[in-house]
């Protein structure tokens, strides 16, 4: 009669544990989902900004456009909020490849503070090949770019306003000679094709400088306008 209570027991925890992992599931497609399409939506209107240039661009555009900023501090707010009770404990175990997708991209578009508190927990999530080393790797870059610091694999850009229009510069890299070998390492193609891609995805130029470093876009005043603690 004991072994039998053990067994229910087995198997209500079971049961339970199930639907927490499809609640949890369920909670993260829905941040996903929220996550890509104001980004989607705001990206489609900064196309429009940049292919006709700011000056020509109408008024209801731009406000559209601030909306959409502002709706996605929203959004970013309330997933980093379910994103830290998840992983409160630690790296949950069970959950679709799609969630741990969830996680990583809601901690890539949070502040600096909230990316480096779970950085070590990403780092896991890599290691048990749970998110890409592409995604880690972009993670990593955006971090040390927040900081001021070069990056290691490219992944990250910079946006100035040049005579109404935008330009976008890829971010001063730590080893030039060696980005391309380091990101085949995880998965990326080289950076001249990055750089091509990037282009025709944002309409407006791109800048590569392989001897570009931070210090210097300083004094270029390029950075002027930049928060790096977000």
């Amino acid at each position: 009669m004991k072994h039998i209570f053990i067994s229910i027991l087995l198997v209500l925890s079971t049961s339970l544990k199930a639907q927490s992992i499809q609640k949890i599931d369920s909670l993260l497609l829905g941040a996903y989902e929220s996550d890509q399409k104001i980004r989607t939506e705001s990206m489609t209107l900064m196309s429009k900004l940049n292919s006709a240039g700011a000056n020509d661009v109408p008024v209801s555009v731009i406000d559209s456009l601030m909306l959409f900023q502002g709706q996605m501090q929203v959004i970013d707010k309330e997933n980093q909020i379910l994103v830290a009770s998840i992983l409160k404990k630690g790296l949950p175990e069970g959950l679709s490849s799609q969630s741990y997708k969830a996680i990583w991209l809601i901690v890539d578009h949070a502040d600096l503070k909230f990316q480096k508190k779970h950085l070590p927990i990403m780092e896991e999530a890599v290691r048990k090949e749970l998110i890409s080393a592409g995604d880690y790797a972009v993670l990593t870059d955006r971090i040390r770019m927040r900081e001021g610091k070069p990056q290691k694999y490219g992944t990250q850009s910079y946006t100035v306003t040049v005579d109404g229009r935008q330009v976008i510069y890829i971010w001063p890299v730590e080893d030039a000679k060696r980005l391309n070998e380091l990101r085949s390492e995880i998965g990326a193609g080289d950076i001249e094709t990055y750089i091509q891609v990037l282009k025709a995805t944002a309409g407006c130029d791109v800048i590569y400088n392989p001897e570009l470093t931070v210090h210097q876009m300083k004094k270029m005043g390029l950075l002027k306008n930049m928060n790096t603690s977000k």
